[in-house]
């Protein structure tokens, strides 16, 4: 009997250099791509870290995986607003494609929102409208992004929820991951049967597999902040399907039926944002911000202290992450020379440092169902009798408590 000899499969080599770029080490990997530390400098000269992102080294020879990659490096190039995590450059370099990316430390709003849940707390409804009023500035900059020769891009992000806004030590609200994001100039097409985006935030229009655009960023938005404002989920279900009819059904309970105190203000600027019809919704993100920002006002007289309050609320909830990141940079600066399968994961969460796959798989078969628009009921002849008044079947709707 012959025995097959075991391979042993080489780690690729970590790359010394990527662009203007020194690669000091491996800080996280998964789905598609690789994230590594890099130090470059700045415009000025000053030096500055950045979160280098690679294709996966099996990937590389794939032309779809090679064309979404590129396709969000040039859209992200063209982002430049304080509210989205900043790209620094893109490129190609011994023939990895990589994006260098702001580091940023901190919590993204789902860990924040995570563990307000755990201590039985809540962010303060004017602290979560500032917040959603700086992520809908930065949508309104995506939204009106054009070319080279001034053509709207009609840029729809697809996948605004709690996960990808971004909340910094230093009081920074960020909006990252455009993973997703459809606009006029992806050469790569978005196979037919699969949403993009969490399930539990996406907007009717996109379960129904309808053309989209900005409103529908709108209503992602809209899903969070009535989250954040109440700390129960909107449209979460048990399983997928239910999530999905609930989306569809695009019912939206009245907060202050739980909360008495609930601004009554505050849920009419959130009741826009979530309508269903999406002809009456805001019609720019830019106008969903002031509207916020115009309630903020109202009730704290200033936004001044907003980016402290974030800064306070991060440290109460994370307590010794500012301290671990500084020893964290101080330990990867010397791993320069370690073996390059080392992998030094950061202490806390990093922009850059995320790592979705290209695209989400296909809904479930129950699911697929509970997006596609129901069959016209078929009439029945009823001739010794008058027809029956035909009322629409919505779904029932349930708000789960947690």
């Amino acid at each position: 009997m012959s025995v097959v000899p075991s391979i042993a499969v080489p780690i690729p080599a970590r790359p010394r250099r990527l662009g203007p770029y020194d690669i000091i080490v491996k800080i996280a990997g998964g789905g598609m791509a690789t994230i590594y530390l890099g130090k470059g400098r700045d415009p000025s000269g000053a030096e500055r870290l950045a979160a280098v992102k690679v294709i996966r080294h099996e990937l590389r020879a794939d032309e779809r995986f090679v064309k979404m990659f590129l396709d969000e490096a040039r859209m992200l190039a063209r982002l430049s607003h304080p509210n989205i995590a900043a790209t620094y450059g893109f490129g190609t370099d011994d023939d990895e494609h990589y994006i260098a990316m702001e580091l940023l430390v901190g919590r993204t709003l789902a860990e924040v929102w995570d563990a307000c849940k755990e201590r039985k707390l809540a962010l303060r409804v004017e602290h979560a409208a500032w917040i959603a009023a700086r992520i809908a500035e930065a949508l309104h900059h995506a939204h009106e992004l054009k070319d080279d020769d001034g053509v709207p891009l009609h840029v729809v992000h697809r996948d605004v929820n709690p996960s990808n806004v971004f909340l910094t030590f230093d009081g920074e609200v960020k909006l990252f991951d455009f993973g997703l994001a459809k606009s006029a100039s992806r050469r790569s097409a978005s196979k037919s049967g699969i949403v993009k985006g969490k399930l539990p935030y996406l907007s009717p229009e996109q379960v129904e597999q309808l053309p989209l655009d900005r409103r529908s960023d709108i209503y992602m938005l809209g899903t969070t902040l009535w989250e954040m404002t109440t700390m129960r989920r909107l449209f979460k279900r048990d399983d997928d399907a239910e999530t999905l009819m609930a989306v569809r059904a695009g019912l939206v309970p009245d907060p202050r039926a739980r909360m008495p105190a609930y601004p009554e203000a505050l849920w009419h600027v959130v009741r826009l944002a979530l309508r269903r019809d999406r002809e009456e919704r805001f019609a720019t993100a830019e106008e969903f911000a002031r509207a916020l920002d115009a309630f903020v006002v109202d009730a704290c007289g200033s936004l001044d202290d907003m980016p402290a309050r974030t800064s306070e609320i991060l440290d109460a909830l994370f307590p010794g992450e500012r301290e671990k990141r500084a020893m964290w940079l101080r330990s990867v600066n010397v791993q320069r020379r370690e073996p390059t399968s080392k992998t030094m994961p950061p202490p806390a969460t990093l922009v850059g440092a995320h790592t979705p796959s290209m695209a989400p798989p296909p809904l479930p078969k129950a699911a697929q169902a509970a997006s596609q628009p129901p069959p016209p009921p078929k009439p029945t002849k009823t001739p010794s009798t008058p027809p029956a008044k035909r009322t629409r079947s919505v779904p029932k709707v349930r708000v789960p408590r947690g």
